[in-house]
């Protein structure tokens, strides 16, 4: 903490020999400069040490460890394609480094639908659309969703099933020039884009939904040439500036509405991005046993039983049981393609931690894709503002709960593998931010944390009480 506030003064800012006590979320609020609530491509900026913004549960902060930076030419904020964007525009600081929906719709009145992000490529529904009317970007602009689109099939890849397009309401899937029977076959998907941020946390394979590329520096070319519309030919130099830029960032909330400062002296060692940046080594990964894995435990925060107990304090006391509910409150698990690479076997009695076990972000050790059910029919429900695919797997193969024809919004992993039984299956998210960030899930399906818990509640029959599923709520608004 002291180091911390040592590196603002080097920064100059006015700090009174009193206010060294006062905690760090204190001392950005009374003025510290951050990072403008949307960021444009081109526009030199400087990246600060710190940006702090106000988000749907009290604040969230991006902690920038290296220090203060000017962005003048570095790749990461500058346009390295041909439509406008920059890695930056999708990726935004006030939106926990993705997107969120209010700045998404503030944007489009702002800007009258021009900004990059709006980019037809990715941007709109299908590229065919009218791009200046607002329907043409409704699930970017209601969903949080950017179009994914590949060939189809992947090259090198022998597919166990084929495709069949039910619903298109986007119009992608069966476009002359962009669907499955066009000239060059392709498949639409959409999908939330995932934070950048935290990444010394994560495992290969853990950057992209479906696993697609298993290092940064191919993420960022895959990002270059789809989502900026580039060649992907970057200087060497760039590729590693963006790269170096992703892994020095750290998001995550540092104040609660109710439950006060997140980063207080004393407080929570793994909440706050300032908590994070400074774990060490033996500290990346919960305990063996994932069903202890925690994020918080009963002495990071006095319990206070005292009559008249303050509405902080009672909050607190819910972050806490909600911890315990994540980490201690067995369901079964089943029904899971790839539960195995996440948690060792194909049907488990686990937790949530079971799957997030990884304590500092919430995503798996393994860093692995698994079908929990988010896009698949029979769990998630039918969503008609989404595609919907049969999928019909070849003889001899089929999913190992789902059998030969599956219903899907989009078939995940199995996009790359051409596997029948990786249909549905995707690398959890990060759980950092999320006040942040909503909606939520691959697809954007839930729109709020309750949604959230409602569904696992439903997919595992973890019968969870009202309070525990409060207790869940609070305990993930705080990450």
């Amino acid at each position: 903490m002291q180091g911390f506030l040592r590196r603002f003064r080097r920064r100059g800012v006015a700090i009174a020999a009193a206010a060294v006590t006062l905690p760090v979320v204190a001392l950005l609020a009374q003025g510290y400069g951050g990072s403008p609530i949307w960021w444009e491509a081109n526009t030199n900026e400087k990246m600060p040490l710190a940006a702090l913004f106000r988000d749907s549960s009290g604040d969230i902060l991006v902690y920038n460890q290296t220090g203060d930076m000017g962005t003048n030419g570095h790749p990461f904020f500058s346009k390295l394609g041909s439509n406008g964007r920059a890695c930056i525009s999708c990726h935004q600081p006030s939106a926990a480094m993705s997107v969120n929906l209010e700045r998404l719709n503030e944007r489009w009145q702002q800007t009258r639908g021009t900004d990059a992000v709006f980019a037809a490529v990715d941007g709109s529904n299908c590229p065919s659309l009218p791009q200046q009317e607002k329907s043409s970007h409704s699930l970017l602009l209601e969903h949080g969703l950017f179009r994914i689109y590949e060939a189809w099939p992947a090259a090198g890849v022998k597919p166990e099933f084929t495709i069949e397009v039910m619903r298109d309401p986007t119009g992608c899937n069966t476009d002359a020039t962009y669907g499955l029977k066009s000239a060059h076959p392709t498949i639409s998907v959409y999908r939330r884009p995932r934070i950048v941020g935290n990444f010394k946390f994560l495992s290969a394979g853990a950057f992209t939904a479906d696993s697609r590329a298993t290092t940064l520096e191919q993420q960022a070319l895959d990002a270059i040439r789809m989502h900026e519309q580039g060649s992907g030919n970057i200087a060497p130099e760039d590729l590693r500036q963006i790269v170096e830029f992703e892994q020095q960032v750290y998001v995550a909330q540092s104040r609660d509405e109710l439950g006060g400062d997140l980063t207080e002296v004393g407080g929570p060692e793994a909440l706050g991005p300032w908590n994070m940046s400074r774990a060490k080594a033996d500290d990346l990964h919960t305990v063996a046993d994932r069903n202890l894995a925690r994020f918080l435990t009963v002495q990071d925060w006095p319990n206070h039983h005292a009559q008249g107990a303050s509405p902080r304090d009672a909050f607190r006391e819910s972050v806490l049981r909600g911890s315990r509910v994540f980490s201690a409150r067995t369901f079964h698990i089943g029904d899971t393609a790839n539960l195995e690479h996440v948690a060792g076997h194909k049907a488990v009695d686990g937790t949530c931690a079971t799957c997030h076990s990884e304590r500092f972000t919430g995503v798996s050790n393994q860093g692995a894709w698994a079908d929990i059910g988010t896009s698949i029919k029979g769990w998630i429900g039918d969503r008609p503002e989404l595609p919907l695919f049969k999928i019909t797997c070849t003889t001899g193969a089929g999913h190992p709960y789902l059998g030969r024809v599956i219903y899907t919004n989009d078939p995940g992993r199995a996009l790359v593998t051409g596997k029948c039984a990786d249909v549905g299956s995707f690398v959890m998210q990060q759980l950092r931010g999320l006040p942040a960030r909503a909606p939520y899930f691959t697809a954007g399906t839930a729109k709020d944390l309750r949604e959230v818990v409602d569904f696992y509640d439903k997919r595992f029959s973890a019968h969870f009480s009202e309070q525990e599923k409060q207790d869940l709520v609070n305990f993930m608004s705080v990450l």
